[in-house]
């Protein structure tokens, strides 16, 4: 139906003409007033395995749960927590909103001498609508790039501005880097939609898988399987375990530091064993001075990577040899302080700090939650156009990030706290709406939404009205 503002599928309301299941449901399409049209079978697309045998190398399908062994996951505690999906599957879920996770794949990718050179291939839903997929390939093994990559990296980036309309919310889609002679070609789902105009002159790097959700909702991100052309052998096996430095701002070599420590507990007994961190670098210092202070012990840190931006924002991972004299069975429980110290730190930032042991990981996800409950739309409201005599009032409900859509009664305008329009729209997904006030004057006007189900938080916008 032409201006659909979104689709009831079997009961469930979606924004997008795109949803994932199976069968051939019965589809309406719903308008902006909830009117429904005519049902209509649902198409099912067939699904196409032949993209795994030009993946000649590593290829993942998370059907082992324990991911710490194959990635290092690179996010906010307590903001992203995977967990393993029902039918071999990644879940993220982002309950903080507005976060990003990345993974590290342990398995590098290896390019071959000419023709079509690698191929990596992500097969997962986050380039959805407002969702964004980066993925960078860089020699060394950094644990994130932040908004500017070294100067060796190649950097795909897939969100609404290529290839926009194509993906709905929650649905996988294969994505494929592709690295030729003379550029790394973006493949979606086996069709073209960008290329990266560059060559890689190294022969092995790693790969970081980005994703991140649409902003406003709680996050989910799926991903089904990783692919990785050229590796085949195994990884190194090392356990990590996370560290919070005393304080997450960078300090200056001698400055007083917190006594607040990290346990010494996993370095009792190592053969070896490393400190990796990355920070966010501030508006000066230099990062080839960077130590980190564990008790009395100063560990030099090094860069994982080459050719690094010393911009401010730039996110630098580092690494540094743990003494051997931590590593004993006997000393103190507790290294305390622990920070970060470096010439000029002038406002630099951890971001992360873990220690990596080289023994198996014993870590094991637990299963991911259940999809997400439905949620309302988006509101937005804004005059449109203002005369001395009336206003247009744009209202504006967008539910395409939404993997599934909260059905709604309807929205109320108030002027002054005084009802002045009720626009029903039973059982409606979203849309735009326009009204026209015959107002005078300098007001305040409140638009507040209504959902189907009267025990939901709703939601309210406001604005002024005044004229000059």
């Amino acid at each position: 139906m032409d201006g659909a503002a979104g689709y009831e599928v079997d009961g469930r309301l979606v924004a997008s003409p795109e949803i994932t299941g199976s069968g051939t449901p019965e589809v309406r399409a719903v308008d902006a007033f909830g009117q429904r049209s005519s049902p209509v079978r649902a198409e099912e697309r067939p699904s196409d395995d032949s993209w795994r045998q030009a993946v000649d190398g590593w290829l993942d399908d998370f059907d082992d749960s324990f991911l710490e062994r194959r990635y290092h996951l690179s996010a906010r505690d307590g903001c992203v927590n995977p967990g393993s999906g029902s039918g071999g599957r990644l879940v993220l879920d982002m309950p903080c909103g507005d976060d990003t996770a990345v993974l590290r794949a342990r398995t590098p990718l290896r390019l071959s001498d000419s023709g079509e050179r690698g191929r990596v291939a992500v097969v997962t839903d986050a380039a959805g609508p407002r969702g964004r997929l980066v993925l960078d390939l860089v020699p060394g093994t950094p644990d994130r790039l932040g908004p500017i990559p070294p100067a060796d990296a190649v950097r795909v980036v897939v969100d609404d501005s290529v290839a926009p309309g194509t993906r709905g919310a929650g649905v996988l889609h294969r994505f494929e880097a592709v690295v030729t002679d003379n550029d790394v070609r973006v493949v979606q789902d086996g069709a073209q939609i960008a290329s990266v105009p560059v060559s890689p002159k190294w022969r092995e790097a790693s790969v970081l898988v980005g994703v991140t959700p649409p902003p406003g909702y709680p996050g989910r991100v799926e991903i089904d399987a990783v692919g990785i052309t050229g590796s085949r052998g195994p990884v190194d096996e090392v356990t990590e375990t996370s560290i919070v430095a005393g304080t997450l701002r960078v300090l200056e070599p001698e400055e007083e530091a917190p006594g607040i420590g990290t346990a010494r507990a996993p370095l009792r007994g190592a053969p070896s064993a490393r400190l990796r961190t990355t920070v966010r670098l501030g508006d000066g210092g230099d990062p080839n001075g960077l130590v980190a202070q564990l008790g009395t012990a100063r560990v030099p840190l090094r860069p994982v990577v080459s050719g690094w931006s010393a911009a401010e924002g730039s996110e630098l991972t580092l690494v540094g040899d743990v003494p051997a004299e931590l590593l004993t069975e006997d000393g103190t429980d507790a290294l305390s302080p622990f920070v970060l110290r470096m010439p000029g730190a002038s406002q630099a930032q951890v971001l992360e700090s873990y220690f990596e042991v080289p023994r198996q990981s014993p870590v094991r996800l637990e299963n991911a939650p259940r999809e997400p409950t439905p949620v309302l739309p988006v509101m937005t409201a804004e005059f449109v156009r203002v005369t001395p005599n009336d206003a247009t009032l744009a209202i504006t409900l967008d539910a395409a990030p939404a993997r599934s859509v909260a059905p709604l009664a309807g929205f109320e305008v108030y002027v002054d706290s005084s009802l002045a329009a009720t626009v029903p729209i039973p059982g409606g997904v979203g849309g735009r709406h326009e009204l026209r006030l015959a107002l005078k004057g300098g007001h305040n006007v409140e638009v507040r939404l209504r959902p189907e189900d009267p025990g939901r938080q709703t939601d309210s916008v406001w604005l002024e009205l005044s004229r000059r």
